[in-house]
């Protein structure tokens, strides 16, 4: 009898278990917006093209007095940016990686209305209809089925809420059409796939330094992931093969 393959939700929470517990010199996950903001930029904030992605994907949205999740909020970097700068009543960050939440709640357990949660994006640990706003950074690709979390992100918001969806995806896919059909009413759609691609140039040197804080047998998947320049994440963004969506919708 042949094993079931490992499912890919599985594949990510072993992949950033891994990561956290090798190294805990980084916050955010994602790959970065440029340019950055004004005030951005003569910020010492080593991390500050991550940050900028959050404040691009979120503009001017007003968060006050709002219930937020971030299904996938990683280390929790974004997350306690966005709780301390928007000011939502409460902001919970879920992550399929407990050892994420670990460093997390290490890390931010001074910032107020921020909490963590373990949970699985395609099976949300929460009732309907019971946030307001609800991000999404770079994380759908990695599931095992991004419609049937589209459509838990549907389920769980409120109506009159709304969706904040980034990340890249491979030519052939239309994450927009599938948050669509999802129910959602899609309110804008921008590439940033070059935006993407500066930032990672600009922040290749640092990011290259956290894959050297890893084992010499893991530097190689780590490089190619972390978007170190000329390597596979990175030369797919540049040549392409992969584009880079940020995608607001209404519930």
């Amino acid at each position: 009898m042949s094993v079931p393959a490992e499912s890919r939700n599985e594949q990510a929470r072993q992949f950033y278990n891994a990561a956290a517990t090798t190294s805990t010199d980084f916050a955010f996950m994602n790959y970065g917006y440029a340019p950055l903001s004004a005030e951005l930029q003569g910020s010492m904030e080593p991390e500050k093209y991550c940050l900028q992605l959050y404040r691009r994907l979120l503009g001017d949205a007003d968060l006050r007095g709002k219930k937020v999740v971030e299904v996938s909020c990683g280390r929790g970097g974004g997350a306690a940016h966005v709780a301390a700068t928007y000011q939502p009543a409460s902001y919970l960050g879920i992550d399929i990686s407990e050892k994420n939440l670990s460093l997390a709640m290490q890390r931010f357990s001074g910032v107020s209305a921020l909490t963590f949660q373990v949970g699985n994006a395609e099976a949300l640990p929460l009732p309907d209809a019971s946030c307001d706003a609800l991000l999404n950074v770079e994380a759908s690709h990695l599931y095992d089925n991004p419609a049937r979390f589209f459509a838990e992100a549907f389920r769980v918001i409120k109506p009159g809420g709304t969706f904040f969806h980034v990340d890249l995806h491979w030519k052939d896919k239309d994450p927009p059409a599938m948050i669509a059909a999802a129910g959602f009413m899609v309110a804008a759609v921008e590439d940033i796939t070059a935006n993407v691609v500066t930032a990672l140039d600009l922040d290749s040197v640092r990011r290259e330094e956290i894959v050297m804080s890893f084992p010499e047998a893991m530097r190689k998947d780590f490089r190619d992931w972390s978007g170190v320049k000329d390597f596979r994440a990175y030369n797919r963004l540049k040549n392409g093969e992969w584009i880079y969506r940020i995608t607001r919708a209404a519930r």
